[in-house]
């Protein structure tokens, strides 16, 4: 039972987070749907951009976690041989998944009739957009993991769904800036 209740009252705060979070993107998407529809395709990459950007994320908390508990990590903020492997490990994952999310996508698009603006702007957008966000996520997932360790309590109970919920915020706001630079 103890255990429970310190779970609990590590999760009801990111919990409250994660619907606020969830509140603004959903206000962010909402109130720039115009620029969204100039690049169709961007709608029907933008569910599986926030899901690839999530799992990204969840297995980087969960690496860390797992690093720090057994000692591979010291709970300092520092470089270190473990923590260049995963990064380069799950950059190489990151990236392959977005080549591969960029061909499907294509191919739905054109299969179902989809407008097809400037290909390689398109691909420059997701791609600047997914690398940003891993960089940010990789930046504070590191330091909040070492934070949250260092008080005794849990990072994969905060920052599991807090870092799923900011990478929903996250990137319909880095496309729709991008949108308004490059086009």
């Amino acid at each position: 039972m103890k255990y429970f209740i310190k779970i609990f009252k590590e999760s009801i705060i990111v919990v409250i987070l994660s619907s606020i979070f969830g509140l603004i993107s959903g206000t962010l998407l909402s109130s720039n749907k115009e620029i969204l529809y100039t690049i169709p395709i961007l709608l029907l990459i933008l569910p599986a951009l926030n899901s690839l950007i999530g799992d990204i994320s969840t297995v980087l908390v969960s690496r860390l976690t797992t690093h720090l508990y057994i000692g591979t990590i010291l709970p300092k903020i520092q470089k270190s041989k473990r923590l260049k492997e995963d990064f380069y490990g799950l950059l190489m994952t990151l990236l392959l998944s977005l080549v591969v999310l960029i061909f499907l996508g294509y191919s739905i698009a054109v299969i179902s009739g989809v407008k097809l603006v400037n290909p390689l702007i398109i691909v420059l957008i997701i791609t600047f957009t997914i690398l940003i966000i891993f960089l940010m996520m990789f930046i504070l997932l590191f330091i909040g993991a070492i934070y949250l360790f260092k008080r005794g309590m849990d990072p994969n109970n905060f920052l599991i769904p807090f870092i799923t919920s900011l990478a929903d915020f996250l990137t319909p706001l880095f496309i729709i800036l991008f949108i308004i630079i490059f086009i």
